[in-house]
């Protein structure tokens, strides 16, 4: 069984209303993320503010060893 979370009023007022260059990328399981002018991701609280989001440089397989 399928559990989906919509978003809120507060979060899709705010979509409604990005700032010029701002981009919706996703919006799954009750949040969204939505891209910054700059390139920076920001999620969208349910209160309707933007938060920044953890940024992931690389990630190396645990399977690659240095020999």
């Amino acid at each position: 069984m399928l559990s989906t979370q919509v978003l809120t009023k507060r979060q899709v007022r705010k979509m409604e209303r990005l700032p010029e260059g701002h981009i919706v990328l996703s919006t799954r399981k009750g949040v969204a993320v939505v891209r910054r002018p700059d390139g920076r991701l920001m999620r969208l609280q349910p209160d309707g503010r933007l938060a920044g989001m953890i940024r992931i440089e690389r990630v190396q397989s645990y399977l690659h060893v240095n020999g």
